[in-house]
Formats: structure tokens, C-alpha cells, sequence
């Protein structure tokens, strides 16, 4: 899987609640991958604008694959209190991004 599965999931989760701010995924870099099966670590700040993330709170996450498909439910993250999760990929989510 690439980085740009994780910037799906965290921008179609976390931008609904933030609607005027923007959100910057810090980790895994654009050339980064995850494997299924195996931890990833997903890392993010915001911009300074308002709603910051420490004024948002707890958020559902999932995994959305390119076409927007929901491929796996995450727990959920209290945004206000971290900045990054760590999840295991389901390696029978779908095919890797490079297919």
C-alpha cells in the first residue's frame, strides 16, 4: 500500500470534522509503503487554522482505497490528544496500490 491510501484515510475521516482547516500527513512520506499484515505508523498536523487539531477531539478513521471504497475500519483516534496512530493493515483489504 502507498502513502496515498493513508492520506485518503486520514482526509476522509478527519476533514469532515475540520472543514476549514488542513491537515498534513507527516509520516509515511510519499514514496512510503505499508504492507498487510505488518504495523504502520500514519503521523499528521494541522496548519495553524481554525478548528485546530487539539479543539477537534475524538475521530473515526478508516482505510479508503483510490475510487473512495471503504476497505477497512480503523479505531477510532482522540485527535486532541495525539498525532499519530499505528494500525495493521489487512493484507485481504485489496490488491497493492501499484496494481
Amino acid at each position: 500500500m502507498h502513502a496515498g491510501l493513508f492520506a485518503v484515510l486520514l482526509l476522509q475521516s478527519l476533514f469532515a470534522l475540520s472543514v476549514q482547516a488542513t491537515l498534513y500527513v507527516t509520516q509515511p512520506r510519499a514514496a512510503a509503503t505499508c504492507s498487510g499484515g505488518k504495523p504502520c505508523t500514519v503521523e499528521w498536523l494541522d496548519d495553524g487554522s481554525v478548528p485546530l487539531l487539539a479543539q477537534i477531539g475524538p475521530c473515526y478513521v478508516a482505510l479508503y482505497n483510490g475510487d473512495h471504497v471503504l476497505v477497512q475500519q480503523i479505531s477510532p483516534v482522540d485527535i486532541s490528544a495525539v498525532h499519530s496512530l499505528q494500525f495493521t493493515p489487512d493484507p485481504n483489504a485489496g490488491p497493492n496500490s501499484d496494481n
